[in-house]
């Protein structure tokens, strides 16, 4: 496995554990009332923004402590860090996949509040297109790293 490939497992396993937890806490949040009344959505922007660098430290730990592990059980301490024109193809065949699903996410949210849909859902869904989009722009790049594309 590439340290391009465990980084990418790395990628999907936070993106997993970070959209269960969000969507778990927003859920609990939503039942018990939190998101009534007039600072609803501002008690949700709070969440978001306490859930990215939470993300984005959960990614950097995760990363470490996987080629950590790796390491170990492989008897290999010298990964390879060279990104050669296949990597950076797969990169961009990962981003463009990525970014498809978020712009159709996003669109569909636009609809939805065009026909009247409440703001909280309508973020949710934003929210929810870029997870999406991130999880499948990563599968779409663990794919194509182990079937040779």
């Amino acid at each position: 496995m590439t340290h391009q490939e465990r980084n990418n497992l790395v990628a999907i396993i936070n993106s997993l554990l970070v959209t269960g937890f969000f969507a778990t806490r927003i859920f609990q949040m939503y039942q018990q009332g939190a998101f009534e009344g007039p600072d609803g959505l501002a008690i949700w922007a709070q969440t978001v923004l306490w859930i990215i660098p939470a993300s984005i430290i959960g990614s950097i730990v995760l990363t470490i402590l996987f080629n950590i592990f790796y390491a170990i059980a492989t008897n290999n301490s010298k990964p390879s860090f060279v990104v050669d024109e296949r990597d950076k193809m797969l990169s961009n065949r990962s981003m463009i996949t990525t970014m498809i699903v978020v712009s159709a996410g996003f669109i569909l949210s636009l609809v939805a509040l065009a026909f009247g849909w409440p703001s909280f859902v309508v973020l949710n869904m934003i929210l929810l297109s870029f997870a999406v989009g991130d999880l499948i722009g990563s599968l779409v790049k663990l794919v194509m790293y182990r079937w040779g594309a």
